[in-house]
């Protein structure tokens, strides 16, 4: 594999983290206003939201993504 290619894959799984992290707040969005904030779905999104925080913060620790 190229450097190329491998810069390629690891800027698509950033777009991937971005776009589930953007999902994952409107999905909780809707919960919250149809007043479902104690269902199991809104706390593993809110679980999955702090995942994606932390990958996100990764990235920005290492200089990969602007904070």
């Amino acid at each position: 594999m190229t450097d190329a290619e491998r810069l390629e894959r690891f800027e698509a799984v950033l777009a991937d983290v971005l776009a589930e992290q953007e999902q994952v707040a409107a999905a909780l969005e809707e919960l919250r206003t149809a007043n479902k904030v104690k269902t199991a779905t809104y706390q593993q999104l809110t679980a999955r939201k702090l995942a994606l925080k932390s990958t996100v913060a990764l990235f920005e620790d290492h200089g990969l993504l602007e904070s």
